[in-house]
């Protein structure tokens, strides 16, 4: 994890230099703080952006930054330190609780990451619902990772306890 450092270091950077509020690492990068390694092609970062008139422009800030600091972009990715890094607004509620309630984890003596809880990832991997995320939240179940409470809480206050029983044939083995 020694290498991301340096692409959350400049993450970090630019919470304190207000660009963005707030962050935590989501998808298959923040699955990893918890299980065994998985294969990803980036680094999902949520944020809580800046409010701003228009929407469509609450990025800017990002783009700006980014761009000054000599980062490129690919596609959807901007490429900071040599990892593609997708920035992700927290555009619902539960995305919103699980950057509020992130995890923090130590990567260097410098550098601490926020990271989604197990119960938030689970209950986003749910609510995005493609079969890698089915797979991986059997993964967290098969450890025993989540708080079965914890869990169930999340999932009654954003909506998604029926379908969590609808589909958990799906998670178990």
């Amino acid at each position: 994890m020694a290498d991301i450092a340096k692409t959350i270091s400049v993450v970090n950077r630019m919470t304190a230099d207000g660009i963005i509020e707030n962050y935590a690492l989501g998808g298959a990068t923040a699955v990893i703080f918890y299980t065994e390694p998985i294969a990803t092609e980036d680094v999902d970062i949520f944020v809580h952006l800046k409010p701003g008139g228009n929407p469509f422009m609450e990025f800017q800030p990002i783009f700006d930054y980014l761009k000054d600091n000599g980062y490129g972009m690919k596609g959807e990715h901007f490429y900071v330190e040599g990892f593609p890094v997708q920035f992700l607004p927290a555009s619902k509620n539960l995305l919103n609780e699980a950057i509020d309630e992130a995890n923090e984890f130590q990567l260097t003596e410098e550098v601490i990451v926020r990271v989604m809880t197990p119960e938030h990832l689970v209950a986003v991997m749910l609510d995005t619902g493609r079969l890698k995320d089915y797979l991986r939240i059997g993964i967290f179940l098969q450890h025993e990772i989540v708080n079965p409470d914890t869990l169930q809480n999340i999932l009654t206050e954003h909506g998604l306890l029926q379908k969590w029983k609808d589909n958990i044939g799906k998670f178990q083995s």
